[in-house]
């Protein structure tokens, strides 16, 4: 992921060091592709599912640009079974998530 992309994301998520977001990242990618679900189910369950649907239902395509996130990037890193997988680790509004996930990437 680019470091714009990042760094936004830092500051949605409270202000968390870049390269620790970048990992915890591309960790919580590689347990999903690895089908290590437990390790990322646990954590998935201590978010709270209202607020990360609050953050994401902020996103637009202004928003997106303002950011400069690269849509193309993000569909190639993630496949349509990996987001499915997502949705029901994330258990409640799973479904709502992804399909909003998957709406801001089209």
């Amino acid at each position: 992921m680019n470091d714009a992309f990042s760094k936004k994301i830092a500051e949605l998520m409270g202000k968390m060091d870049e390269k620790v977001l970048q990992a915890r990242l591309n960790a919580a990618l590689d347990m999903l592709k690895k089908g290590n679900t437990d390790e990322l189910a646990k954590k998935l369950n201590k978010i709270d599912k209202e607020e990360l649907m609050g953050k994401i239902n902020e996103f637009d395509e202004t928003k997106l640009k303002d950011m400069k996130i690269n849509k193309d990037e993000i569909r190639q890193k993630v496949s349509d079974a990996e987001l499915e997988k997502l949705s029901k680790l994330i258990g409640e509004h799973g479904d709502e998530i992804i399909k909003r996930i998957k709406d801001i990437i089209k």
